[in-house]
């Protein structure tokens, strides 16, 4: 069950802080402070002044290390690295269609404390606990500009540019040497070339991802495919004929699903299933859909569910298993359910086992037109499914697709729905058009409206959150309580300081959608194993945990200091719990900027800072709620915001 993390904290342009709120702490520097971040991994706060690296530890409220920033060796090296390549791409442009910005902020490497950071487009990676840069790029002419962290191998993957060339290294760490380096495509730049000029420096355009699985090393640059050996480096084969919009292996690695995207807006999708060891083909022509719905691997066959239809198709021949696809075209969703799928397609529902066949009388209907999207689809633990559409909502039995009410929740489709589930306690509430809705999974009569709400902007609304003694619900303006009574017993309205602000909020502090709705035009995908009885393999061979991440990471060394693996592992757990609080950015009687912090579950202000309009170099911490920004040579600390 998704659980929504609401952060609307609109920290954007440098932060001044008035008299309502004074910081806990200041830490001043001698050089004006350009950037800073938080390490998701372990807490630690790295900061740059332009002279040198600074690393602050909140365990002992004090910098435990600086690094001066490197220089460049020679201007030779500068020069080269800082004009074009022959193409006429440079490397900020290559950082920016990388979805590295433009190289001059720090950038983590997930579930580790290490920090990428260019320096005159150079490559360095920093161990946040020491300071230490545990890699370095020193080549003349080779320009590295991303990197991902091979936990069981302790070394780096690398991808970068030479001359027109793309190049992807292996780094050992322990050893500092490059275990090997392969150019998987001369031409790469002109690929580069002819995508900046047609949409600039946009990162969105091509997908670029790198995997390692099993044996091999799998690449996805800006729509060309590559699969490398990864002990040898050797190019098994590469795709460049069409532009790939996604891959997916399997968790051997011997099989890989290629997507391509065609037509205006791409509206069409090709899928290609082909042997990953040499690239070979395993059907004849591609499948041919709208979209791409799910894939899982079954170890000897792979599952393919797409807009026309869904099948197991055996990775030997690339035949189909079952006879013929369960029925059904436009198909939205399909949700695994133990070795049973439970799939949507134009208006109905229908569940089937994991030879195809139905498990229910007749389709269940869903909807009123089948276009609609799909708000919310849910198995609880009693054993009933619950669906929420634009238009209409039920609960119906799991085990024989009967509908447990006389009667549809009639829905307004032109108004927004909202949909929250709790599992520990089986109550689900809905939201549609000013109304509230409350009931038990175990429910047998249609629920009435408990509660009527008008909010100030319905289409903001972010988060909505079921406490022992009411509902809430928060918007980028606005924070309701609702309780059992069906009373509205907070309401707190802010005015937005105006829409310049919000272009630069954080990503991970910016308020998002609800994230409840499975639209029928946006479908996220992604890859489930599994053996091949249907049981969930949770990691793909070569694939760890956390915990064996954590164990890994201290194993070769690099913890330090007085943040221990046990906190860490806090950390990991804290992030993934819902969040008690509201951060709104609004406007003051004054026409002041606040920044206010709001109980969900009471509606009590806990704090208002005053922000001015000034471009901001800050970072948030969603863990302990510490608010980092600076103002010139200074960082200040706002502890629990």
């Amino acid at each position: 069950m998704k659980k929504n993390i609401f952060y609307v904290c609109a920290l954007f342009f440098t932060l001044y802080l008035s008299a309502q709120r004074a910081p806990d702490s200041v830490l001043e520097f001698d050089n004006k402070v350009n950037d800073l971040i938080i390490v998701p991994f372990n807490g630690m706060v790295a900061i740059s002044d332009g002279i040198n690296l600074h690393g602050y530890n909140p365990n002992d409220k004090k910098i435990v290390w600086t690094t001066p920033i490197p220089k460049a060796s020679s201007l030779s090296t500068v020069t080269t690295l800082n004009s074009t390549f022959s193409n006429g791409i440079t490397p900020d442009a290559i950082l920016s269609m990388s979805n590295s910005g433009k190289g001059s902020g720090f950038d983590a490497i997930p579930d580790t404390p290490f920090l990428i950071k260019f320096f005159d487009n150079r490559l360095y990676i920093i161990n946040s606990f020491t300071g230490e840069f545990i890699f370095e790029s020193t080549e003349e002419n080779i320009f590295f500009y991303q990197s991902d962290y091979l936990f069981d191998e302790n070394a780096l993957l690398l991808r970068g540019m030479e001359n027109d060339a793309l190049i992807i290294a292996k780094y050992d760490l322990k050893n500092k040497k490059y275990l090997w380096k392969t150019s998987v495509s001369e031409k790469f730049g002109n690929t580069l070339s002819k995508i900046s000029s047609l949409v600039g420096d946009d990162p969105t355009v091509g997908r670029d991802q790198m995997q390692s699985i099993a044996d091999k090393v799998f690449v996805l640059a800006k729509s060309k495919f590559y699969a490398l050996n990864k002990q040898s480096g050797k190019l098994l084969w590469k795709a460049e004929d069409v532009n790939y919009k996604n891959f997916y292996a399997n968790q051997d690695a011997s099989n890989v699903l290629l997507t391509e995207s065609k037509g205006l807006f791409a509206g069409k999708e090709l899928l290609y299933l082909k042997n990953a060891n040499d690239g070979s083909s395993l059907w004849k022509d591609p499948v041919k859909t709208k979209r791409l719905v799910l894939v899982e691997d079954w170890q000897n066959r792979m599952l393919i569910a797409h807009y026309k239809g869904f099948n197991f198709y055996d990775y030997k021949t690339g035949e189909k298993t079952w006879k013929k696809d369960p029925k059904g075209k436009n198909i939205k969703s399909v949700i695994p359910q133990d070795t049973d799928f439970l799939y949507v397609y134009d208006d109905e529902m229908m569940l089937i086992d994991k030879d195809g066949q139905k498990k229910w009388k007749k389709d269940v209907k869903i909807c009123d037109d089948e276009e609609d999207p799909i708000f919310f689809l849910e198995k609880t633990k009693s054993g009933k499914v619950l669906y929420v559409t634009a238009t209409y909502a039920n609960l119906v039995d799991y085990n024989t697709g009967k509908k447990l009410w006389k009667g549809n929740l009639k829905l307004n489709e032109k108004r927004p729905t909202f949909a929250k589930f709790d599992e520990n306690s089986g109550d689900f509430v809905v939201y549609n058009d000013e109304k509230m809705y409350r009931f038990n999974e175990n429910s047998e009569a249609k629920p009435k409206p408990y509660a009527k709400l008008k909010l100030k902007n319905e289409k903001s609304i972010a988060s909505m959150d079921i406490f022992k003694n009411n509902v809430s619900i928060s918007g980028q303006s606005e924070v309701v309580g609702i309780n059992d009574a069906g009373e509205v017993v907070f309401h707190n309205k802010y005015s937005q300081p105006g829409e310049l602000g919000r272009k630069f909020l954080k990503a991970g502090l910016a308020v998002g959608t609800f994230a409840s709705a499975v639209a029928a035009t946006k479908i996220e995908v992604y890859t489930v194993h599994r053996d091949t009885n249907g049981n969930k393999v949770y990691q793909k061979i070569g694939e760890i945990g956390f915990d064996e991440k954590t164990r890994q990471i201290g194993e070769a060394g690099y913890f330090a200091g007085s943040i221990g693996k046990a906190l860490v592992k806090e950390r990991f757990n804290a992030l993934k719990q819902t969040d008690k609080y509201a951060i709104i950015f609004a406007k003051g009687e004054n026409s002041e900027k606040l920044l206010v912090r709001i109980d969900k579950e009471t509606g009590k202000e806990l704090d208002k800072i005053t922000v001015e309009n000034n471009k901001p170099v800050y970072d948030y911490d969603s863990v302990s709620k510490d608010l980092f920004y600076s103002k010139g040579k200074t960082v200040k600390i706002f502890k629990g915001i």
